[in-house]
């Protein structure tokens, strides 16, 4: 799974990755992820986030901000 995220994002923390994807891009993340997962015992949640949520991302520490993203998967 950390292939599959790192090949489509970035890693923001151990198990915490963002990607920018379009509505095509993350249908084929989810249809990947199925195949890898064990659905009983596993999850990745991909949380859309939209325009206006994206303005209000804050960040404390290190990391920078990517502008224009399509759709985040955290």
């Amino acid at each position: 799974m950390v292939k599959l995220c790192l090949a489509t994002g970035f890693r923001v923390q151990k198990s915490v990755f963002e990607s920018f994807l379009d509505s095509v891009q993350v249908a084929s993340f989810e249809n990947e992820a199925e195949k890898i997962i064990d659905p009983d015992t596993d999850s990745v949640r991909l949380y859309p986030i939209d325009a206006r949520a994206d303005e209000g991302v804050r960040i404390v520490g290190c990391g920078k901000r990517i502008e224009n993203p399509a759709f985040k998967v955290l």
